[in-house]
């Protein structure tokens, strides 16, 4: 009679001669004691076979650590996808042994599943998903900095010296505000009106007079935000061949984003 050397366990075909585990194209070769050990338990399948009976008949009665044996049936395990807490395949028998299950869940079940790469189409609908993401998150931070932004209406300067020779200086100065302000980054409107719309974004208005101040050409500044609170205000003080300077000077000061007092 030809002794029997295959065994299928679940998915796998148990290839003793070979000492290897088969299923489909998968090959898993095992360690020699590993192999001999689960020749020993396919023959014996649905019986327990003892720690002391591996012992003999795999190791012929070497002297070996005592946790030879389980270091083995933990190779296994592995090697069969079993896990020791809800063994479908090697049962542990408490002071009895080790016993390979008789009757097995279906193969379908146990056949390992190989990692699922996405496809092209789905790496795409992924990375739209992504972009789609990015770009609502994007759009919300624009919002809310649109929303703290400020935006500067600067107001004609009004030329209150009593005096029309210096109506040219004062139009040059409003130009100069609005110009100096754009350049340090402040989102400047020049015009006599409110803008119209600006949707929920808060509004300071600059107003600018030029004024004779102790016979000295002076440019008042002050800007008020839509509460009507003066929120920032100088006066720049200088002959007229030098109010331009000290206008520059009064203006690094200013800060639209400010808050109102």
């Amino acid at each position: 009679m030809v002794a029997r050397t295959e065994w299928q366990i679940g998915p796998w075909t148990f290839d003793a001669d070979g000492g290897r585990l088969l299923a489909g194209e998968t090959e898993v070769p095992l360690e020699h004691r590993a192999a001999r050990t689960l020749e020993l338990l396919c023959r014996d399948r649905g019986c327990p076979v003892s720690r002391e009976a591996i012992l003999a008949q795999v190791w012929e009665g070497r002297s070996v650590s005592a946790n030879s044996v389980a270091v083995v049936i933990a190779d296994l395990r592995r090697a069969l996808g079993d896990d020791a807490a809800a063994p479908r395949f090697i049962a542990t028998l408490p002071k009895r042994g080790y016993r390979l299950s008789e009757h097995l869940p279906q193969v379908a079940e146990l056949i390992p599943i190989a990692p699922v790469r996405p496809s092209r189409s789905r790496k795409l609908a992924i990375a739209l998903m992504l972009f789609g993401l990015l770009a609502s998150v994007f759009l919300i931070a624009r919002s809310r900095s649109d929303a703290d932004r400020v935006a500067v209406i600067v107001t004609p300067t009004a030329n209150d010296t009593g005096q029309a020779r210096y109506q040219p200086l004062a139009t040059a100065l409003q130009a100069l505000v609005t110009d100096r302000l754009a350049a340090m980054g402040a989102d400047v409107v020049a015009t006599e009106a409110s803008p119209a719309s600006t949707g929920r974004q808060r509004t300071l208005r600059l107003h600018s007079r030029l004024i004779l101040w102790n016979g000295l050409t002076t440019l008042s500044l002050e800007a008020v935000d839509d509460a009507g609170h003066v929120t920032w205000a100088r006066m720049a003080v200088a002959p007229p061949n030098g109010l331009a300077s000290a206008t520059v000077a009064e203006l690094k000061t200013f800060k639209a984003d400010a808050p109102s007092r």
